[in-house]
């Protein structure tokens, strides 16, 4: 089949990026539980997640006029122990119209890609693919990537709310939801300092307490002020122009004037397939960027969580489980909450494009970092 794989520009197709990921990220993930990837959400995706730097990483396979296929790759700033600094991409949304699939399409896109990464001076590549599917297999079979680590993500039902959906909506085993009410509970929490929302004036000390972890972990994105500052102002957005039960939230910890600990929260809406053509919508919680000063201990560290998670019960009673997706430099504090991994299984993947690039060899595992996931 004839197609040609070259860079999407401005102006951006969004309708036609829309069809092809709501072909592929909604409908193939719907069972379980996926957002719609409509005109406004492929427009919300491209103003709030896309950074500036990151939309020159933009592919799409054509044939003729017709969109077939996307890859992008999200350029960021990454940290290997405490001491190297790289430039990086992290892939995401490499999707082949099912009606053009096995035809080549996905490798065109990551070649052109990587000639793209190669010219612009990449130190490495990375993506965070689904174990057992054909983007884990094309990365590793086809291009070299190697594995580093698993990815989890974590999911945690929220009481009642939680339990009842299970109940009544996707119509689970009675036994089956008595076990799951095992991992439902939010803990009682004591914390010390307040909890409140961020504000515009916290921003540098937020970024600074994250960025304390490229000391922490050996692997961690490097966040930087002007980035965050605008991807918050955009992603407030979501109420305005999703409606309720969407919104954002960022909430801090501060302590005699010190930043303690951080989390952001985004509540969407995902549709979930439970019968052969039965769909359901509900709200759902997602966690990004939690992090910690280094001397809280782990009671500290719960309770903050277990007071966000009641915030968020108190604020949106209908949310029924709360995601993360990054959170494997404290995998261990929502362990000790019962979050659990949800039935999807992600691998780190990573493929130098440079000598410095090699460095990331110096580790054969990542048992901790802090990356950003990208679908």
């Amino acid at each position: 089949m004839d197609f040609e794989v070259k860079r999407i520009v401005e102006p951006f197709p969004i309708i036609k990026i829309a069809e092809v990921l709501n072909k592929t990220y909604f409908w193939e993930y719907v069972e379980a539980g996926a957002m719609p990837w409509s005109e406004k959400y492929a427009k919300f995706y491209f103003d709030v997640v896309l950074s500036e730097v990151s939309k020159n990483f933009i592919f799409g396979a054509y044939k003729g006029e017709k969109l077939i296929g996307t890859l992008f790759g999200h350029q960021e700033s990454i940290m290997l122990d405490n001491e190297l600094r790289f430039e990086a991409l992290n892939l995401g949304l490499c999707a082949v119209d099912p009606e053009y699939r096995r035809q080549g399409i996905a490798k065109a896109l990551l070649n052109k890609l990587i000639e793209k990464a190669i010219e612009e001076k990449i130190d490495f590549l990375m993506a965070f693919p689904e174990k057992g599917r054909f983007g884990d297999k094309l990365l590793k079979e086809h291009f070299d990537f190697k594995s580093y680590s698993k990815n989890k993500h974590l999911l945690k039902l929220m009481e009642e709310q939680g339990l009842q959906a299970l109940r009544e909506d996707f119509k689970v085993n009675p036994v089956l939801v008595k076990i799951a009410s095992l991992y439902s509970h939010i803990p009682e929490f004591n914390i010390e300092g307040k909890v409140r929302d961020a504000q515009i004036e916290d921003y540098p000390k937020i970024i600074d307490l994250i960025n304390s972890y490229q000391s922490r972990v050996p692997l961690s994105t490097i966040y930087e002020l002007k980035r965050y500052e605008k991807h918050h102002k955009n992603t407030y957005l979501l109420n305005s122009l999703f409606g309720d039960p969407h919104n954002f939230y960022s909430w801090i910890l501060e302590e005699k004037n010190e930043i303690k600990a951080v989390i952001n929260n985004r509540i969407e809406i995902v549709t979930a397939k439970y019968e052969e053509d039965e769909l359901l919508t509900l709200p759902v919680a997602l966690l990004t960027s939690a992090g910690f000063h280094e001397d809280m201990d782990m009671e500290q560290k719960i309770d903050f969580i277990s007071c966000i998670l009641r915030k968020i019960r108190n604020l949106v009673p209908s949310v029924f489980a709360t995601h993360i997706t990054s959170c494997q430099h404290e995998m261990k504090v929502f362990r000790k909450l019962k979050f659990i991994s949800d039935r999807n299984f992600y691998i780190l993947c990573m493929k130098p494009l440079t000598e410095k690039g090699e460095e990331i060899n110096r580790h054969k595992k990542y048992n901790e970092f802090f990356l950003d996931y990208y679908r």
